[in-house]
């Protein structure tokens, strides 16, 4: 059987909005088809509807099993990784559904993609293929021995994995392949080597692991943090400088900074003014509070609560901006005063949990107003009330 055949692709476009589930309960009217293999495409080309929107657009391209697809990068932080490294030759190790290798290649002269997995590399084989991709040689089996063998790179591209998939992993040194003991062997083959790791990894564990890291960026989509990365070139030794970024629709905020201006900053309190503000995730994740509020000329609301004020609106702030409308107790007969029962919850720096504290307020979700649960400089616990600008 062929997947790729006009009428099982037809077949599978017409049950876009159907379950995997659903597909099987037709196989007795398809006694010739695999239909096993053809839910497997329906769920690739619904995830990829969203997360490869170009490729989705090809009908030639072949989906692999649920967990590849979901562990593969989205079209916009592979497209952002081409920005860091994208000429010369290159080697992607742990080649997966190939998402990254395809974009890393667009302006790259040649990339080589590994894969332990067989039938993946067969996969991404066919897909470079449908793509036009002609400058990558995919590559069946262990991407370090192949490594070995190579004469010099430009760049290495290496995305470790989780030893065992049902725990959760903090150090880089629990990931496979351990690149902390490979670095000797990147810096033979190349000068450049680009690092990928989940945003549960510590940043500064991660930085103390390493050595000759020369950017660190760390990526969101919609303001949610999907990936750091690590970009380490030998013989680098000054202290690296770390992007956070949050690719969103129609723009792309941006936010630089390195950890000694961090640690020598300091940081300037209000009570709340006019304005209220809450960095996007990779900020967040960086631990830039002191730094993103000295940049945008902020006061912090208190030490702890990464929440910021400002007299005059800062419209160019890469987060979220709300003009606050009043700040009362944490009660609900201080809140009913203003609003009617519905609202978007959020404790920052706050004794209680969402949740539990809706449950307390009688709140529901939703509305136009936006209630921020926060410790103020008095450290007594407020409830600031917001409308987005």
């Amino acid at each position: 059987m062929n997947l790729l055949d006009f009428e099982i692709q037809n077949f599978i476009n017409r049950q876009l909005h159907s379950t995997a589930a659903d597909l099987m309960l037709q196989a007795s009217k398809y006694p010739d088809w695999d239909m096993r293999a053809i839910a497997q495409q329906l769920v690739g080309m619904q995830i990829a509807k969203k997360k490869l929107p170009s490729w989705f657009k090809n009908d030639l391209i072949l989906y692999p099993v649920r967990l590849s697809m979901e562990q593969c990068s989205s079209e916009e932080t592979a497209s952002y990784k081409s920005t860091i490294i994208s000429t010369g030759k290159g080697i992607d190790l742990t080649g997966g559904f190939g998402v990254d290798t395809y974009f890393l290649a667009q302006n790259a002269e040649s990339v080589i993609y590994c894969e332990r997995n067989a039938d993946l590399a067969k996969i991404v084989s066919s897909n470079l293929k449908a793509l036009k991709q002609r400058n990558c040689e995919v590559y069946t089996g262990d991407g370090l021995s192949y490594l070995q063998k190579l004469d010099k790179l430009d760049w290495i591209f290496v995305d470790p994995a989780r030893r065992k998939e049902s725990e959760r992993v903090f150090r880089l040194e629990d990931c496979e392949p351990n690149v902390i003991a490979l670095k000797s062997l990147f810096f033979e083959k190349a000068d450049r080597v680009m690092i990928k790791t989940a945003p549960l990894l510590d940043i500064q564990q991660t930085l103390n692991d390493l050595d000759s890291v020369k950017e660190v960026h760390i990526i969101s989509v919609n303001n949610d943090c999907k990936e750091v990365l690590y970009l380490l070139e030998k013989g680098h030794s000054d202290e690296p400088q770390v992007f956070c970024v949050n690719l969103k629709k129609t723009i792309k905020e941006e936010f630089s900074f390195t950890y000694t201006n961090e640690r020598n900053t300091i940081s300037q309190y209000s009570e709340p003014l006019k304005f209220l503000y809450e960095p996007n995730s990779s900020i967040m994740k960086s631990g830039a509070f002191k730094s993103i509020a000295s940049k945008y000329g902020l006061y912090k609301l208190h030490k702890h609560s990464h929440l910021y004020t400002s007299s005059e609106l800062v419209s160019e702030f890469p987060g979220r901006s709300f003009k606050i409308k009043a700040v009362v107790q944490p009660d609900k007969k201080s809140l009913v005063k203003h609003i009617t029962g519905k609202a978007n919850l959020a404790c920052r720096n706050f004794p209680q949990k969402v949740d539990a504290l809706k449950k307390k307020l009688k709140l529901k979700d939703g509305g136009n107003d936006y209630l921020f649960a926060t410790t103020l400089l008095d450290d007594k616990p407020k409830l600031i009330l917001c409308e987005k600008v």
